[in-house]
């Protein structure tokens, strides 16, 4: 993602406070704009020792650490606080990680999902039912077709032509691309839930990570604190400037699902669970029970 972007704006966070918090004896480097390695080189980049850090969506890496497939549906995560929820996954997914020689660091908040679409409000997990649906990921993939979709894979930059032509008639994705990207515009209709939008999070080389001392360590383990932290004021503040200019522009019909409807689409996505279970190992298993508990889904 470009400097500029939300991305790029959160993960800086971490850079000025690794260098901050250490006097200037740390110094983090940005490849911003995959100007290093690409988002579908990253894990193995960073596994290899090509860099020591790295951005990292649970949905670009299930295909080698199964494990984290859980965290990549779309409604892995339903509720109003976002801190609180990752503090309490972060254990098991510090050791699914680790089982790969990673050292996960912290969560990155990406905000929530809405849902845009061509032909009708998308109040009800069934009003996919029928239509093409932009998605990326397998799980998502899947995740629409519970709800009754036909999942599409389409570049970001060809979307707004696709809804245009109705090549694609409906998405669920983040705020942070439907408004900068300028999707809802080529769409009638637009649903903001507080659906979070893909698990992601900053990562370390293990090796990398093994070889600082304990205080080295401490000041990164903090920095990464303050990048958690401040990487979420960022997408809160981000959220409401996205929301208002859909509704300042008044070209859509906007809607906001009521906890209970909201609850219909987590729920009916968290049943592909039974499905992972035969995919996933123990820690895997582990994920699902903590992301079923939290959801209020038995």
């Amino acid at each position: 993602m470009p400097e500029t972007s939300q991305v790029g704006m959160q993960y800086n966070e971490f850079a000025v406070a690794a260098e901050e918090l250490s006097g200037g004896k740390i110094k983090v480097e940005q490849r911003i704009n995959a100007t290093l390695v690409t988002d579908a080189q990253t894990l193995d980049a960073l596994m290899d020792g090509t860099i020591d850090f790295c951005h990292s969506f649970a949905s670009y890496v299930v295909g080698t650490i199964t494990d984290l497939a859980p965290l990549s549906i779309a409604g892995f995560y339903g509720g109003d606080d976002w801190p609180g929820f990752t503090t309490e996954c972060h254990d098991i997914i510090s050791s699914i990680y680790a089982d790969f020689g990673i050292k996960y660091l912290q969560p990155v908040f990406n905000g929530y999902s809405a849902f845009v679409c061509t032909d009708r409000q998308i109040v009800k997990p069934s009003d996919f039912s029928g239509m093409s649906t932009r998605v990326s990921g397998i799980w998502v993939a899947k995740t629409v077709e519970t709800w009754g979709g036909a999942p599409t894979t389409i570049d970001l930059g060809d979307l707004a032509d696709a809804f245009s032509k109705k090549t694609v008639q409906a998405m669920p994705n983040g705020l942070n691309i439907i408004v900068p990207y300028k999707i809802y515009e080529s769409t009638q209709y637009v649903t903001f839930t507080s659906i979070a939008e893909g698990f992601g999070g900053l990562l370390m080389n293990g090796d990398t990570w093994a070889s600082l001392n304990a205080d080295e360590q401490m000041l990164i383990e903090e920095a990464a604190k303050v990048f958690k932290a401040n990487a979420y004021a960022i997408s809160v503040e981000n959220l409401a400037g996205y929301e208002k200019t859909i509704e300042d522009e008044g070209r859509n019909t906007v809607y906001r699902l009521t906890p209970a409807e909201q609850q219909e689409f987590v729920s009916q996505a968290l049943t592909l669970y039974t499905e992972m279970e035969q995919e996933v190992g123990p820690k895997g298993i582990d994920l699902i029970n903590i992301l079923k508990s939290i959801n209020g889904v038995s």
